[in-house]
């Protein structure tokens, strides 16, 4: 008799462990400064199914009046460090009775539980605690670059991920021209008309988490090469920011020709037998490939360098015309000539 009897107390156990459960789980962590979510779903007999209902959370392992987190029909009822910071994320005539805490601090750290109570008097405490962990607010923003051209409009994307709903984070720029400029250093961004960048910003939901996403367009010059770019999340207590640092490439750009000997912008002028050498030099990134021409020939060139010098051992009235010395990268081109001048003895 005494068998018979724990066998029907453990199958109506069993019954109710099946009708009564939580969907919870037994760790969460947040950041300081931000909102905890605690997912929870519920599960009750089905003859309650059209009773009216109130969720509950409490944080700690008992139900208690001075600890109430969450009150769904009176929220007067919340504990006061609780007041306004407290709702759910769904909605419980869903079975969805998953906590939001906004604004989160160490004091929130703790055990919670649910309970639900139905019209008529029946109540359950759902007794797996979920125990809230919080730790500094180390996320930070990720930038996706493009590449950046001298004097070309381009888009730079930052973007922040977080399953909090309820404080929404702001995305901003630092750019160097945000910075204070000295005297001999003032940095203008946008397009050639000296406009400032813009930024445009949208929000996305894909299941729990929401992506808050900062466009900002500007147009990057050559000046601009090895700053930063910072972006930066913000919420009410806690900010945190990715710094970029620009790779700007451009065509080649600001060509020379030098030489030791006399030498203006144009042309050369060495005395017969004498030796001479003209350095052919550009500004680019990448670097460029460097060729020298005369009369169609080509004299001398190099790979991946911004120099290219060309040498004359011993000067005769033959070696005398024009000279041709032209840059080459993935953007562009840029070329120019000089004319060498050989003098009688």
């Amino acid at each position: 008799m005494i068998g018979r009897s724990f066998y029907l107390l453990s199958l109506l156990q069993a019954a109710v462990s099946v009708e009564w459960s939580a969907d919870n789980p037994g760790d969460v962590t947040a950041h300081n400064g931000l909102c905890a979510r605690i997912p929870c779903h519920y599960t009750y007999p089905s003859t309650l199914n059209n009773e009216p209902r109130t969720g509950i959370w409490f944080k700690c392992e008992t139900n208690n009046d001075t600890t109430v987190a969450f009150h769904s029909k009176k929220p007067r009822k919340e504990s006061r460090k609780f007041c306004h910071r407290t709702r759910l994320s769904g909605d419980l005539g869903d079975n969805d009775c998953s906590l939001v805490i906004d604004n989160v601090t160490q004091q929130d750290a703790g055990p919670y539980f649910f309970t639900v109570k139905f019209g008529g008097g029946r109540r359950f405490n759902y007794h797996r605690l979920t125990q809230l962990h919080v730790t500094d607010f180390t996320d930070k923003p990720t930038i996706f670059s493009a590449e950046l051209v001298a004097g070309h409009p381009v888009n730079v994307t930052c973007s922040f991920n977080t399953t909090c709903d309820g404080t929404t984070p702001t995305l901003t720029w630092v750019t160097p021209a945000d910075e204070p400029p000295s005297a001999s250093h003032r940095v203008t961004w946008g397009n050639p008309t000296g406009e400032p960048p813009s930024a445009s910003h949208r929000v996305t939901q894909w299941g729990d988490t929401w992506t808050y996403t900062s466009v900002l367009s500007l147009t990057p010059a050559l000046k601009h090469h090895g700053q930063n770019l910072t972006c930066r999340v913000t919420y009410p207590t806690v900010s945190s920011s990715q710094i970029l640092t620009l790779n700007v490439q451009c065509v080649p750009q600001n060509l020379s020709i030098t030489s030791p000997d006399n030498v203006n912008s144009s042309w050369v002028s060495v005395k017969e037998g004498n030796s001479a050498a003209i350095l052919c030099s550009v500004q680019s990134l990448p670097t460029s490939n460097l060729t020298w021409r005369h009369l169609g020939v080509t004299l001398n060139t190099t790979r991946s360098s911004n120099e290219l010098w060309m040498a004359f051992p011993h000067l005769t009235r033959q070696d005398a015309g024009v000279y041709q010395c032209v840059a080459e990268n993935e953007h562009g081109t840029a070329e120019r000539d000089v004319t060498l001048t050989v003098e009688c003895e």
